[in-house]
């Protein structure tokens, strides 16, 4: 038994750099031990069960260390899989989960009802065997049981407290949970990131940050084969390391020669969840030589191969079932909560592979146990049929049951003919066998191959596509039957027809025929073509032409959607048509600065979310203000647009410039600090411009943090409408006040892309000197009253147009900037922000570049620009962290260059 585990050792490594996350926050190892502890006051009382939802984040990583330091057993489960699936919680008795709250915090949750479990004191770390919480079988493994696995892996990988590396995989995953055991165990740094290896910003992120080992399944190999991975260089790489299932021994040969020709390393592994996870390795300097193994047992660890009879297989290359034994086999299963004060179950783990032993001891895996299909009484190996597929350079995935045999291919080309190639080779009968395209192939969450997917889909594109009615009775039969020569005179019974494509034919027959004839199947198939009777057309002669009734209903159907509309309108945003009939809306001109504010004192409740909108006097998403700052008071002023305002925020605290207020006071409680949150709708940089010289500047703040946003953008569409006139598609002939209209109209924007667009302007034509001379100018204004002018680059939903949804989340943007394709207006943002960054640098001023560091995509926006409450989150924090990181920035703000935002931050930053 372990009495400690690497997690109890953390302080030992003091100061040394444990963990590195996305944004940039960086943990020591007594940091981290620090935070883990704040986590752990949670967990009082008795000991029980904890859930931890384990994204890459701090948050979940100190929650989980956070339980190995108490010695509660902890389950690591899919982020967001508890509130889908409450079936783990309450077989096993859990008391507590720690998962992302609907506000964006992360933190541990009582369960209702829990009760409090025998747990045995060995008792760890509980795993799904299939990668997900679904299952309610689960694996139990000990202290011992993951201690001694991080201890091997690390030996055999050769890991030094130098390295680096970086979390490709989930920590819910064994392999993922596995790099960051091993490397914590010997003082290493993790790079935690949430990115994955087909993202772009992961791969900044490794070049950047340095890393020294990069963990992939298969599917990760297939992504950098994709993006030209062996075309790169990355000096700090050391190794590469493979699992979660099998490598095409080509793709082993590729890695593996490139690895030696770059002076590096390629381990290619095997294990399983029951054996916390890693049983073997194939060593690098052996792998041009064994490609096709799984290698030779873990420090520790010993194999033996069992024969059907209990016989153990001594001869080389003879197969039987690989048995595994070490001090990391698990205590065993837990299919109920009385499972969990179980103690450890026999030393060795049957791992249900079928194996050989080569001459030189590596081994390699032949099939699965469970991998077989019962087809006609003839038992198929899915496996055997995938390397088959290899061996004829398809890359696919074969699943089935007694019924099918599902194979999956990538490749669009060639399919018939790999079916009868297939049917030839392994004599099966046509209609137990159906290939088609899954480009890509699905996989579970840990990235390996999901097998039961191929069947499921691969059988729902099968039926999809039964014929309705078959163009002839020998089309029919050839192809269910998977015969080339099919005369007329041929019967079923001729044609050697089974029990499996019986019932095919026969459904064929009725929809080809509108019966089934008796007797059909010793039927020839000229006797049967001859019952085939015509069909005559039937057309319908009475079709009403009722226009007004059907205006009067589409008249009726408008109205009530409008009404909709409207009503929904009012309990998301409080605003209506009615409010702009009465003068009652939330915008105001205010006569002292001529600029169109928000209507101070402006209240309204949210009814959709149960938020509110509150503007003080000066017409301010804020609160109060006053005139002149306190002694020794740190004001800073936000301006922009709608992004600033928060159009999506729920509460005024909820917006990017209150949080930041609040990062700000928790970081110095002792002086007072007041962020106004200068965001107008509407605004353009024009509008900033006039807001600076006739409100912000008399506040007196210490800076004013300037994110203009894209309004502005709209000004290349007016200079192309002057030179041209782009070609439109139709839009909407209705009141501008009717939400209907602008439904419509943003709503069939990716209708109304090309070939509509026909006329898309190049932004480069059209963007003037007026914006960067604009915004030098505020710079300057700012500068000359003392106040310390900071820049924002502006952060877009879409990063790339290959990204999924880009153009339903530009749609808006579109809407508003007509002249523009989503490549457009890709690039006149770029273009725009390059104007912000290059004012910055000639003013010699403080840049943030959000565009740069906040991830795109639908978890941090609401439209193209607009941010979730993540998004908001990562804007404070992020803006936060570079108030502090800026030392000239950090000297005029009055406030100390260095921060603990490792000390505090593990739970500072936990809204990200």
């Amino acid at each position: 038994m372990t009495d400690t585990t690497f997690a109890v050792r953390l302080e030992s490594f003091g100061t040394r750099l444990a963990i590195v996350a996305d944004d940039g926050c960086f943990w020591s190892y007594a940091q981290l031990a620090a935070a883990a502890d704040r986590a752990a006051a949670a967990l009082q009382g008795p000991r029980q069960l904890v859930i931890v939802e384990a994204a890459n984040r701090i948050e979940c990583v100190c929650a989980y260390l956070a339980c190995l330091r108490r010695s509660w057993p902890v389950v690591l489960a899919e982020p967001g899989s508890t509130a889908r699936d409450s079936r783990i919680a309450a077989t096993f008795q859990a008391g507590l989960v720690f998962r992302e709250s609907e506000h964006g915090a992360w933190a541990f949750q009582t369960l209702p009802g829990a009760r409090e479990p025998a747990l045995h004191p060995e008792l760890c770390l509980l795993l799904s065997t299939s990668g997900s919480t679904g299952s309610p079988k689960l694996v139990r493994l000990s202290l011992t049981n993951i201690e001694k696995n991080a201890q091997a892996i690390a030996e055999y990988l050769g890991i030094l407290s130098t390295d680096k590396a970086i979390t490709a995989l989930p920590l819910f995953y064994s392999y993922g949970m596995s790099v960051l055991n091993s490397h914590l165990a010997v003082g290493a740094t993790v790079l935690l990131s949430e990115y994955s290896v087909a993202q772009d910003e992961f791969w900044q992120r490794f070049e950047a940050e340095g890393a020294t080992s990069l963990a992939g399944v298969p599917f990760s190999f297939d992504v950098l084969e994709r993006i030209g991975f062996r075309q790169r260089r990355y000096p700090a790489l050391r190794y590469l390391t493979q699992a979660g299932g099998r490598l095409p021994a080509e793709r082993v040969l590729a890695y593996a020669d490139w690895a030696r020709e770059q002076g590096k390393q390629m381990f290619v592994m095997y294990g399983q969840t029951e054996a916390a996870p890693r049983m073997a390795y194939v060593p690098p300097a052996q792998l041009s030589e064994n490609p096709d193994c799984i290698g030779v047992p873990v420090p520790g660890g010993a194999f033996e191969l069992i024969e059907e009879d209990g016989q153990p297989v001594t001869a080389a290359d003879q197969p039987g079932e690989l048995v595994y034994r070490g001090p990391n086999v698990m205590m065993g299963y837990a299919e109920s909560a009385a499972d969990l004060a179980r103690g450890a179950g026999p030393a060795e783990l049957r791992t249900g592979d079928l194996a050989c032993r080569k001459a030189n001891g590596n081994y390699y895996i032949v099939g699965r146990k469970s991998r077989f299909s019962k087809i006609l009484g003839l038992r198929i190996s899915l496996d055997e049929i995938e390397r088959w597929l290899e061996q004829r350079g398809v890359y696919g995935a074969v699943g089935g049951d007694d019924k099918l045999i599902a194979v999956a291919m990538v490749q669009r080309e060639g399919r018939a003919e790999l079916k009868q190639a297939l049917l030839e080779r392994f004599g099966l009968p046509a209609s137990a066998v159906e290939v088609r395209v899954l480009d890509p192939l699905p996989t579970l969450p840990s990235g390996k191959v999901d097998h039961r997917a191929v069947l499921r889909l691969v059988r729902q594109a099968a039926g999809e596509e039964l014929p309705e009615a078959p163009r002839s009775l020998i089309e029919a039969y050839s192809v269910v039957l998977g015969v080339q020569d099919v005369r007329p005179e041929d019967s079923f019974l001729d044609l050697d027809g089974d029990s499996v494509s019986f019932v095919d034919i026969s459904l064929l027959i009725e929809s080809y025929l509108g019966h089934l004839p008796e007797n059909w199947e010793a039927r020839s198939i000229a006797e049967l073509e001859a019952l085939k009777q015509p069909v005559a057309a039937v057309q319908d002669e009475h079709r009403p032409r009722r226009f007004a009734v059907a205006a009067m209903v589409a008249f009726s159907l408008l109205a009530v959607g409008e009404g909709s509309l409207q009503m929904r309108h009012y309990l998301k945003t409080g605003r209506s048509a009615a409010s702009l009939l009465t003068g009652s809306g939330a915008m105001a001109f205010n006569k002292d600065w001529g600029l169109t504010t928000y209507r101070p004192h402006f209240s309204r409740t949210v009814l959709a979310n149960g938020g509110r909108f509150d503007v003080n006097s000066l017409g301010f998403r804020s609160p109060e203000i006053d005139a002149a700052p306190q002694a020794n008071e740190l004001r800073v002023v936000v301006a922009g647009a709608s992004t600033v305002s928060g159009a999506y925020a729920a509460t005024n605290q909820d917006t990017f410039p209150s949080l930041l207020e609040q990062r700000l006071r928790q970081q110095m409680p002792s002086r007072p600090v007041n962020v106004v949150n200068a965001g107008i709708e509407g605004y353009t940089l024009d509008d900033i411009e006039r807001l600076v010289e006739r409100a912000l500047i008399g506040l007196k703040p210490a800076a004013v943090v300037i994110y203009p946003g894209f309004n502005d953008m709209s000004g290349i569409c007016r200079a192309a409408r002057s030179h041209e006139k782009p070609a439109h598609a139709p839009q909407p002939s209705l009141p501008r006040w009717m939400l209907t209209r602008e439904i419509l109209s943003k709503n069939t924007v990716s209708l109304r892309e090309p070939p509509v667009r026909a006329t898309v302007v190049d932004p480069a034509q059209h963007m003037t000197d007026g914006y960067a001379a604009r915004l030098d100018a505020i710079v300057s204004r700012l500068q000359s009253a003392g106040i310390v002018p900071v820049l924002m680059t502006v952060a877009r939903a879409t990063k790339h147009e290959q990204q999924p949804g880009s153009v339903q989340l530009a749609q808006t943007a579109l809407f508003y900037n007509p002249c523009l394709d989503l490549s457009g207006l890709l690039k006149a943002s770029a273009m725009y922000n390059r104007a912000i960054a290059n004012v910055a640098r000639q003013r010699h001023t403080a840049l943030v570049d959000l565009a740069r560091a906040m991830p795109g995509g639908r978890d941090y926006f609401v439209d193209g620009g607009h941010f979730t409450a993540r998004g908001e989150r990562f804007t404070a924090d992020y803006l936060f962290r570079s108030m502090y990181s800026h030392p000239d920035l950090a000297r005029g703000l009055g406030i100390p260059q260095r921060m603990e935002v490792a000390s505090g931050g593990a739970f500072t930053s936990k809204d990200k």
